[in-house]
């Protein structure tokens, strides 16, 4: 399967209201950063594939309605539960947060578009695809508003290095990766607790997760400043 946008029209408008997951960023308390949405083009041929236009058209509504924060885990999902972004969002699930946390995450990728295919398999499409407004977007939601904290897997940052490199965007975001020292706290103001990690696709231990899931649960409960080292 080629990579690239999905052929989803309805999907395709859904991403130009909403180019985010979950809660309005400007409201959440968590960012989660991500490369891209991605799914099978044959999803859109499924019943099921309203589940997936129901949560993006209102994500916080559709975990309290389905107490589930994603599509994939719903029993009558039709795909593989081992492909895909099923793994990712399994992982998420184990750090125990119910729908009465619906409004505190927010999931952002560097893409504004739904894809389909491996992301790997076709690099040069991934970044033809960066839209430079989002990316700026991005990155002012990251460093502004109320405070928040922000979770940026290890993968991430690589790609983020060579996005601010050819783009000239991300800046500042790359500065920070590129001369933190500390872990899993990289940078720390008044609005921006940035969190370094590992993705939900990576192979992490129940520990991580746990542990990861007492940070976010005292930043969002307590306001703690600086989560404990993983």
């Amino acid at each position: 399967m080629d990579y690239g946008i999905h052929p989803s029209k309805e999907l395709l408008q859904l991403f130009k209201e909403r180019s985010f997951q979950g809660q309005q960023p400007e409201k959440a308390k968590v960012l989660i950063l991500g490369n891209d949405a991605n799914y099978s083009p044959e999803i859109s041929k499924d019943p099921f594939f309203q589940n997936i236009l129901d949560y993006h058209s209102d994500g916080v509504g559709f975990w309290k309605k389905t107490s589930v924060h994603h599509p994939f885990l719903l029993p009558t999902y039709p795909f593989p539960k081992n492909a895909g972004g099923v793994p990712y969002h399994r992982k998420f699930s184990k750090m125990g947060f119910t729908s009465n946390y619906a409004e505190k995450f927010s999931f952002i990728e560097l893409l504004n578009v739904p894809t389909t295919g491996n992301t790997g398999s076709n690099k040069t499409k991934f970044y033809d695809l960066m839209d430079i407004e989002h990316l700026e977007w991005l990155e002012h939601l990251i460093f502004s508003g109320s405070k928040k904290l922000v979770l940026l897997n290890k993968t991430l940052s690589t790609e983020i290095t060579k996005i601010s490199k050819d783009y000239r965007v991300l800046k500042k975001l790359n500065n920070i990766i590129s001369t933190s020292n500390t872990s899993p706290i990289l940078f720390e103001d008044n609005n921006t607790l940035l969190y370094g990690g590992y993705s939900f696709s990576a192979s992490i231990s129940n520990k991580y997760i746990n542990d990861l899931s007492l940070d976010i649960h005292s930043f969002i409960n307590s306001g703690i400043k600086s989560p404990k080292k993983l």
